[in-house]
């Protein structure tokens, strides 16, 4: 279950990296499944989900920029700066510019236990105060 769309990512989380409907659906999925990781699935049970529905929202967006920034780079485990997304296109005399590689420099840094460690402080931002992600009975 996928807890936000790609209309909830332009409009009200004001998302801008991702600029693909198709694109985004497959890394808000990703963040999805991540979030149910880290909350334990409590997000099944739809009261809960109901209570925290915009924290959820916002953080699959959130986790969704830093699956598509990370998979942007790396290509088979192999840093790659082609495929970094279009930042502005034109028709006239056709211009195209694309994303700063410096911009994800970052990701080319982390390790894969570092970039989990970053996920789980973007769903902390955002879930930490719900109790979704508390271990403890």
């Amino acid at each position: 279950m996928t807890y936000a769309d790609f209309p909830y990512y332009q409009d009200f989380f004001k998302g801008t990296l991702i600029q693909d409907e198709a694109v985004f659906r497959t890394f808000a999925e990703r963040a999805s499944e991540w979030i149910d990781t880290v909350t334990f699935d409590r997000l099944q049970d739809e009261s809960l989900l109901d209570l925290h529905k915009v924290k959820v929202q916002k953080c699959t967006c959130a986790l969704a920029e830093q699956f598509f920034r990370r998979n942007a780079i790396f290509s088979d485990g192999v840093p790659n700066f082609e495929n970094l997304p279009k930042t502005s296109e034109s028709i006239g005399a056709y211009s195209v510019s694309m994303a700063n590689p410096y911009d994800y420099v970052q990701e080319l840094s982390l390790t894969d236990a570092e970039f989990q460690k970053s996920l789980k402080s973007t769903a902390l931002r955002y879930l930490g105060i719900t109790g979704l992600m508390f271990r403890g009975v």
